[in-house]
């Protein structure tokens, strides 16, 4: 079901497209071409991507519960295989825990949340200063219908600018926030795990942050490695603050992680259509971008899941 959806996602973007024989040399091309070397790299970033992922979920569990790096990046792969079947990704709380103890599982729901809001909180900023960057590219960047420019890119501006603020708040008052609803009666007991973030020390949050931003620049930098491997005109800077861009629209556009190719690739299409018109080539990257980062990994934690159900069942 997963490549039937996959092949569907990709025949969509590109079947409007006049010329495949160029989509197909501009892909030999990345694979063997002189700059074949900045697709493997991307590929080479994979592990690094998750492994930071990673990191952050063995920062936050290994003081409450003793756990390897090794089962922390299982517990995340698995989190990843339950999060693409689920809207926004609901799924991944649940995956995780699988590998933690029965006591503290519902604390370790808490825990994902902390690392989960610690990526938007970078996504957001980064995605707003992308804004500023290339307000004045994004004057021809058409959204759903709609040109992405002068009031309409204020006010968006705005509400991002109002969302981090947000984000911001609850992340590092996250603690308090448990309390304060601790002292109603009735999500007293109901939110009693939340108690484990009262255990977290500033310096974590700090972590989480600094870990959060680590994998973020990585993720952007595996996009702009693909597509210029695939031949599409586009600066370092250009890029990276694009794809900056393209994780704030992501982010903030309910749906199912893996129904996003096609949407991210809309997405991507748009905004660094200001600066390429190689449309196969970047909706060619996007799409690799999606298996390597998204599928490979997400299939990966469900064999792993699979093999946790079959030793249970014996």
């Amino acid at each position: 079901m997963l490549f039937v959806w996959i092949s569907i996602s990709l025949y969509n973007q590109i079947r409007l497209q006049p010329d495949l024989d160029l989509a197909w040399q501009q892909i030999k091309q990345a694979v063997t071409g002189n700059q074949s070397w900045k697709l493997w790299l991307a590929i080479a970033l994979m592990p690094l991507n998750w492994g930071l992922e990673t990191y952050k979920w063995y920062i936050l569990v290994k003081k409450h519960q003793s756990i390897s790096f090794a089962k922390a990046f299982e517990s995340v792969l698995s989190g990843l295989s339950l999060a693409v079947n689920t809207p926004n990704r609901i799924g991944e709380y649940g995956g995780r825990v699988v590998y933690l103890e029965p006591h503290f599982r519902l604390k370790g729901i808490a825990l994902t949340l902390v690392s989960s809001v610690g990526q938007l909180l970078i996504t957001l900023v980064f995605g707003f200063v992308g804004l500023q960057l290339l307000k004045s590219s994004l004057q021809d960047v058409e959204l759903s219908g709609a040109h992405f420019s002068g009031i309409l890119l204020q006010v968006f501006q705005y509400s991002v600018l109002f969302f981090i603020i947000l984000t911001g708040v609850f992340f590092f008052r996250m603690q308090l926030l448990a309390r304060m609803l601790r002292w109603i009666p009735w999500l007293k007991e109901k939110l009693s795990f939340t108690e484990v973030l009262e255990k977290l020390p500033g310096r974590d949050y700090l972590q989480i942050l600094f870990y959060s931003f680590l994998r973020f620049v990585v993720f952007a930098l595996q996009y702009v490695l693909i597509w210029q491997a695939l031949s599409v005109d586009v600066s370092w800077w250009q890029g990276f603050w694009s794809v900056a861009i393209i994780f704030l629209v992501m982010a903030i556009v309910p749906g199912f992680a893996i129904a996003d190719v096609g949407i991210r690739g809309k997405v991507a299409l748009s905004i660094m259509g200001v600066f390429s018109t190689n449309s196969i080539a970047i909706l060619a990257g996007t799409a690799a971008i999606w298996l390597l980062n998204l599928v490979l990994p997400a299939l990966a934690g469900s064999l792993l899941l699979l093999t946790i159900r079959i030793f249970k069942d014996r």
